[in-house]
């Protein structure tokens, strides 16, 4: 008898999974577009995952019926409420019902670096979020919840604040400086109006506005003390939101990821205030959340497959 399992990591701009069967070991990964259910809607979101399962499937001469379990990370579930109004609707509409289970995409992550573990994770990309999971199986999030509410020390709290300050200076209300005249020159603008029309063009979109992070980032790599200065103010945000996640689980080494973490100015300013705060550990290493979630569909019995060297290379495939 055919046993699927699919492990899925639902992102805001792509859905990726893996499909494995059990019994023989054979996987089959497939993508899609996004799946944030917060962003398009939990029909779409269980569509993206239905059409990613089915990207898998294609030419196999398996069905999406063949699955018995599946776990899905999800970005956007950040309130549990959220959670439960969306839950039964993106089931439904993956056509797996049941045989899907609906995670915190930062518990798949986790769920990968430590192996099934308990432990603490911290995402700085787009958004950023410190996650905690304990052995009396507490889940904790500190931070996160969003670009209007939180999100201190992402990608997009780097753009925004950088974006104010030349808003500010195309207005005459502050002195010009490297870290302004760095990013009007990347952006190629010159005017509050080319400002102006460079955020209706980006349409709300949070992917988006985060963009010009990079130039400072950039800019803070090159020597620039104003773009060091606001960089390490974010990370420093992070850091402090690590601190809570870390004293409320009672933990005391943590896992990086994400594209902020690349950055040497943003990585040493973290390392620096979180070592001084905490004396945590910081662990740096490869993360494909997918297989997290694949760990997860699988169960203890069957996990001995995530050392499968042909799934390994499969899900990086998916990142890389």
């Amino acid at each position: 008898m055919v046993e699927l399992v699919v492990g899925i990591d639902g992102g805001a701009t792509k859905t990726k999974c893996i499909v494995v069967d059990r019994e023989t070991g054979y996987a089959w990964i497939g993508t899609s577009g996004p799946s944030n259910p917060v962003n398009i809607g939990v029909i779409e979101s269980g569509r993206a995952i239905r059409e990613c399962i089915e990207t898998a499937l294609r030419g196999t001469g398996y069905r999406i019926s063949n699955i018995v379990k599946g776990v899905a990370g999800i970005a956007g579930l950040d309130s549990l409420l959220v959670k439960k109004e969306t839950e039964r609707y993106i089931k439904e509409a993956s056509n797996l019902f049941d045989k899907l289970s609906i995670e915190h995409d930062a518990h798949i992550a986790l769920m990968h670096a430590t192996m099934g573990e308990p432990g603490v994770i911290v995402i700085a990309g787009t958004g950023s979020i410190a996650y905690a999971y304990t052995r009396s199986g507490r889940r904790i999030i500190v931070g996160n919840r969003g670009w209007f509410l939180g999100d201190e020390g992402s990608s997009f709290w780097i753009a925004q604040s950088a974006l104010r300050r030349l808003n500010k200076v195309l207005d005459g209300r502050m002195d010009s400086n490297c870290l302004v005249e760095t990013l009007a020159k990347r952006m190629g603008i010159s005017s509050s109006d080319e400002l102006m029309y460079w955020f209706y063009k980006s349409r709300n979109r949070v992917e988006k506005l985060a963009l010009p992070a990079k130039y400072v980032l950039d800019a803070a790599d090159s020597g620039c003390p104003h773009a060091i200065e606001l960089v390490c103010k974010g990370a420093y945000e992070l850091a402090s939101i690590t601190s809570t996640a870390l004293r409320l689980s009672r933990q005391n080494k943590v896992f990086i990821t994400g594209t902020l973490f690349k950055n040497k100015t943003y990585l040493g300013c973290f390392r620096e205030k979180l070592e001084y705060t905490t004396g945590a550990e910081l662990v740096q290493q490869q993360i494909l959340p997918v297989l997290g979630a694949l760990l997860l569909a699988l169960g203890p019995r069957y996990s001995y497959l995530l050392r499968e060297r042909k799934i390994i290379e499969l899900a990086k495939n998916l990142y890389y």
